[in-house]
């Protein structure tokens, strides 16, 4: 019986250290390996996705936004750590284009997941709100309209309806959970 409380005791103080030996640096984004292991299983090609999505690319940095509704538990926090060191690769706007164009219920999961995602990561910069330096991507979380001027021909891009942008500004179109194909969160 205490062998048994002294294992469980050791195993809780032990495991924050075990979940942080399970991680990587890839190319200056920490991914972790469970939820690399999800990724294969799911069939998400997770780094390419990542790689595409760290030069700007929308359409890859929504796939893998989207990625966060296979993960769950630890995984979803340690996606989202992924995604929060993602922004400034992607830039604020871009990421806040990408997070404004995915569905409601989606947006609700990721917002807590990001703000627990702040104070889990490593760089230092990071561990401030999401407001204070990312205002946009906190924008797009809590569902307001955030407008891209870098973003023309991007894939899922559109024009904003006229009057709700400066002109030049494009918007994502925004996505609604009622969607055919939508499928659950």
């Amino acid at each position: 019986m205490r062998f048994a409380l002294l294992a469980a005791t050791l195993f809780a103080l032990l495991s924050p250290l075990a979940l942080n030996a399970q991680e990587e640096n890839y190319n200056g984004i920490v991914v972790f390996t469970k939820v690399l292991k999800t990724a294969e299983w799911s069939n998400f090609k997770y780094k390419e996705t990542l790689d595409l999505a760290k030069k700007g690319d929308i359409k890859a940095i929504k796939s893998f936004l989207e990625f966060s509704s296979v993960v769950d538990g630890t995984e979803s926090l340690q996606h989202a750590t992924t995604c929060l060191e993602l922004i400034p690769f992607t830039t604020d706007e871009k990421m806040g284009v990408a997070i404004y164009s995915l569905k409601p219920k989606l947006k609700k999961a990721l917002l807590p997941r990001f703000t627990l995602a702040t104070g889990r990561t490593k760089k230092e910069t990071l561990q401030k709100p999401l407001l204070e330096w990312a205002p946009l991507t906190w924008k797009g979380l809590n569902g307001e309209v955030v407008a891209c001027s870098s973003c023309a021909n991007q894939d899922g891009i559109t024009p904003s309806k006229p009057g709700m942008q400066k002109p030049g500004m494009i918007q994502a179109p925004q996505a609604t959970d009622a969607e055919p194909g939508g499928g659950k969160q």
